[in-house]
């Protein structure tokens, strides 16, 4: 396993955290991440990382998952959304001033929007090869991805983990891309204010 050396930041009240991490094997040296101020209910959740060029075309993804929430367990959980969208998720590739913007979408749920005053642990994972798919739509091949929408500067859009391979209150999942590692953890708090009603 990659030896992952980290140092941690708390930018603000909000649980707003960027971190700093070196990820010798994979060569990309340190990957910084910046939670948008304020996260809101009902939108997605920005990142901005900072960090290098991946070998063989490859790529960055972030993902969170909501910790333990309330009274909700595993049996019953939350009608809000309790991880980001892992079949529709951003693979950024970094530009040219070594800037990666990432949207987190929150996965599907009954009431559509992330947990109010729920605090979800997030990583980015950093792929060292191009996805398998490369134009073709939809790509039924891809081992840990599908559909595909090609590669190239900015980001497509890919499956990180299928349905039955997360459930609230699991942690993180694993990457499911051969030779990605995790190169940066980071939190986000999402604030109380939302014009809805959970059960308690």
């Amino acid at each position: 396993m990659s030896t992952l050396t980290g140092r941690l930041f708390t930018a603000s009240a909000t649980g707003i955290l960027s971190l700093a991490l070196s990820a010798t094997a994979l060569g990309t040296a340190t990957v910084s991440v910046h939670v948008q101020h304020k996260p809101a209910v009902h939108q997605n959740v920005h990142l901005a990382l900072q960090a290098k060029q991946l070998p063989e075309g490859g790529y960055y993804y972030g993902v969170i998952v909501l910790k333990p929430y309330k009274k909700y367990t595993r049996t019953s959980p939350p009608p809000c959304s309790t991880s980001s969208n892992m079949q529709r998720t951003d693979y950024g590739y970094p530009q040219a001033n070594g800037q990666v913007a990432l949207a987190l979408t929150p996965a599907k749920s009954s009431t559509g929007h992330w947990c109010p005053s729920g605090s979800y642990e997030g990583a980015i994972y950093a792929v060292p090869h191009a996805p398998p798919c490369e134009s073709t739509y939809p790509c039924h091949s891809e081992p840990y991805k599908e559909p595909c929408a090609g590669v190239g500067p900015g980001c497509v859009n890919g499956i990180v983990a299928r349905p039955k391979e997360y459930a609230y209150p699991d942690g993180l999942p694993t990457p499911r891309a051969a030779g990605a590692t995790i190169v940066a953890h980071f939190s986000v708090k999402v604030p109380t204010s939302c014009l809805c009603l959970l059960p308690s």
